[in-house]
């Protein structure tokens, strides 16, 4: 985390994380940047630029990377290809872990300081509930962090490691507990709204999403019973989603963005063709497996992107229910759902369920035909990587040598400028993270 010091830019422009993914330089900048200091703004100021960095990074680099190694989406072109081949370095990871310190784990710091201090108790609510997500996000790729010595700048800059499994992982849940807790007390003198870019204030709509993502939570790390739980108080639907939906011509979402600029990097991955084929599933085939450029009929300049999805609670509770009733219920919900959410309706749907391949029957379906029915409906969603991580399914052939990735680097800035950081290892590529089976 000891990096060159420079100012923060001015995180009033809320829009400058899309900016970072709309070209190869800024999408593998390697300034040595990190803040001694959050920026001083208003709450309403800085709330709205730390969730679109999130959002950002969720849908750029995270889904790239991830859903690469998770096959979804292969590198075809220029350096891309050499990722797909598994040939990447710590520099590439420096982007995306300074984005998330520097623009959100840091300013965090400050707003949760002002709201805390002023008795803003909604704007707490949907600052701790945005760093449990952030948190879950980052460690997910990269495991053990700084995050209790983390934002001190010069005070620390050299700040420790901690655990995933003991330090980190506890602190996403209480950070989401005491979420839950703020947003069923008065809201404070000041109330949340169009500075939300993701519920507008909403609180009701945010205790949703903090059940939705303690339910992947505790999924991670084998609870079942808490994730089936609190799955079921989560969405109820796909407005309930907890997402942003980007306003395109200039603003546009990071896969648009991505294709756009970098055409003919990334395409469509053959394992992932070779399973919906082998399923019939044409339909959404034909809104996905198409040329990735800016005319891409999913992945397109206005995308909504979802940091977590109903589609996504329905296949938690259809892979942790022991109530066969239940369990097919939400697998055809989760399918139901993913249809709706390429564009594609009710006819398309009934057609792909009617085969007995994908739907067997109540009290018939595998734990296999769940987690692939979710590889599908979880495309280019992260959160496929730690579906695979954690269950193996589907199965994975490596691209090159004899494993596939598994986690990310550490960011080359961290074993340049940070004396806490773990000793280099190249293969930590394939190393597992604490929940990892």
């Amino acid at each position: 985390m000891k990096l060159k010091n420079i100012k923060f830019k001015n995180i009033l422009v809320i829009f400058i994380a899309t900016a970072l993914f709309t070209s190869c330089e800024d999408f593998f900048s390697d300034d040595n940047a990190d803040p001694n200091a959050p920026v001083d703004v208003p709450i309403s100021a800085a709330l709205p630029s730390i969730q679109l960095s999130v959002i950002d990074s969720k849908g750029g680099v995270y889904s790239n990377f991830s859903n690469m190694f998770a096959q979804q989406v292969e590198g075809v072109a220029r350096q891309w290809e050499s990722f797909n081949n598994y040939d990447v370095q710590p520099v590439r990871f420096n982007q995306p872990w300074q984005q998330m310190y520097e623009n959100v784990f840091v300013e965090l710091i400050t707003v949760k300081q002002k709201a805390t201090d002023g008795g803003h108790n909604h704007y707490l609510g949907i600052a701790k509930a945005t760093e449990a997500y952030a948190l879950m996000m980052t460690t997910d790729v990269f495991g053990d962090m700084p995050f209790t010595e983390a934002g001190l700048g010069d005070v620390n800059s050299n700040p420790a490691y901690d655990s995933q499994a003991t330090v980190i992982y506890p602190a996403i849940r209480a950070l989401l507990t005491e979420s839950l807790t703020l947003f069923n007390q008065a809201s404070g003198p000041l109330v949340p709204g169009s500075d939300d870019v993701i519920y507008n204030g909403d609180v009701d709509a945010w205790k949703l999403a903090v059940h939705s993502i303690l339910a992947r939570y505790y999924l991670h790390i084998g609870d079942n019973a808490n994730a089936l739980a609190e799955a079921k108080l989560g969405f109820a639907s796909r407005s309930d989603n907890m997402g942003y939906t980007y306003p395109g011509a200039g603003n546009d979402a990071p896969w648009y963005g991505f294709n756009d600029v970098r055409f003919g990097d990334i395409a469509f991955h053959p394992t992932l063709r070779g399973i919906m084929t082998g399923l019939n599933d044409t339909d959404r085939l034909g809104k996905l497996d198409v040329t990735f450029d800016a005319n891409h009929p999913y992945l397109t300049s206005t995308q909504r992107e979802d940091l977590i999805s109903y589609r996504e609670l329905q296949f938690i509770i259809a892979e942790t229910s022991t109530n066969a009733a239940e369990k097919h219920t939400a697998f055809l919900n989760g399918i139901k759902a993913s249809f709706e959410e390429v564009g594609l309706g009710t006819a398309e749907y009934n057609a792909y369920v009617a085969q007995p391949s994908v739907d067997p029957g109540v009290g018939n379906i595998t734990n296999n035909q769940i987690m692939i029915q979710k590889y599908i409906g979880l495309f280019v969603q992260p959160e496929a990587f730690s579906d695979w991580r954690r269950t193996g399914i589907p199965a994975l052939t490596p691209v090159a040598g004899s494993a596939v990735p598994r986690r990310w680097f550490y960011p080359e800035n961290e074993y340049l400028f940070n004396e806490s950081a773990p000793a280099r290892n190249s293969n930590l590529l394939f190393e597992k993270v604490s929940w990892d089976n």
